[in-house]
């Protein structure tokens, strides 16, 4: 084989890898040219975003965009975060910091995951461990380690995260949060069992875990006041709602917003959707 053909078939693979990143960068910065500004960077005063992720997982089979995010969109959607100033803390740390006034790091940011899926210790841990990056997992008590029973009829059957994945991220500083012992819809069952699934659900996972549980989900993002109050005093400290918006000093713990992340989002509908809730909305024209 001839020099120059050994030399083309070196060569080109890598001036395709120059190529893509190439395009990768530009339009990574078209994106973020398009985008709403970034506020300013100081820790929480416009509000705090708190962003709603379920599955984090490459298989189309595992489901639909809606709920599930590829990993390479996660991991752009990272990176833009750290490499922009964002900082992860806890729905604590948000609550601390409105009730008592605890300082937060410039730009804070809430990532959660709704139902515990395995594919968040798989797919989307590794990436937040790549950037120092923390989260929340709510989980669905009674699936550790077993399926999504609680959605199957209307999902592809999922693996949920076991206890050792749950613990392994616990050590590590992922916050794990309580989404009922079944993820029932709260409020089309009766109080008494409502009450049930928010109580015996921080029970299961503190016995497991051996660590507070004291951030609640609900269901489907259905609530009411009284089933806040539940919330409230079965000892949580707060709770996370599908409502969209950031997370403000006048809203009650137990009723937050979140900025929901879909998995059909690109570089420039991520930023948007997160910048966008920064700034109020323009008064309608005359």
């Amino acid at each position: 084989m001839s020099t120059r053909i050994l030399t083309a078939i070196v060569t080109l693979p890598l001036l395709f890898l120059l190529v893509l990143g190439g395009s990768r960068h530009a339009a990574d910065s078209l994106a973020q040219s398009l985008a709403p500004p970034l506020p300013p960077p100081e820790g929480g005063e416009r509000g705090i975003p708190i962003l709603m992720y379920h599955k984090v997982n490459p298989d189309p089979r595992t489901g639909g965009l809606g709920l599930r995010v590829p990993p390479q969109k996660f991991a752009r959607q990272m990176e833009y975060l750290a490499g922009h100033g964002f900082h992860t803390v806890s729905l604590t740390d948000v609550v601390d910091h409105f009730q008592k006034g605890k300082p937060l790091p410039p730009r804070p940011v809430v990532i959660t995951f709704d139902d515990g899926y395995l594919d968040n210790y798989t797919h989307a841990f590794p990436i937040l461990k790549k950037y120092g990056f923390t989260a929340t997992i709510f989980v669905v008590a009674n699936t550790v380690g077993k399926t999504n029973v609680f959605d199957a009829k209307i999902q592809p059957v999922n693996k949920m995260a076991g206890w050792r994945e749950l613990k392994e991220m616990a050590d590590y500083g992922i916050t794990i949060g309580a989404h009922t012992l079944d993820h029932p819809c709260l409020t089309q069952i009766p109080l008494e069992e409502a009450r049930r699934q928010i109580r015996e659900s921080k029970a299961l996972l503190e016995a497991h875990l051996g660590r507070p549980v004291e951030v609640f989900c609900y269901p489907y993002g259905k609530y009411n006041h009284e089933l806040a109050r539940v919330v409230r005093e079965s000892g949580y400290r707060a709770a996370v709602t599908t409502g969209q918006g950031l997370a403000g000093p006048g809203d009650d713990p137990f009723t937050l917003k979140r900025v929901r992340v879909k998995g059909s989002y690109d570089l420039q509908k991520f930023i948007t959707e997160l910048v966008k809730h920064y700034y109020p909305p323009l008064p309608p024209s005359p």
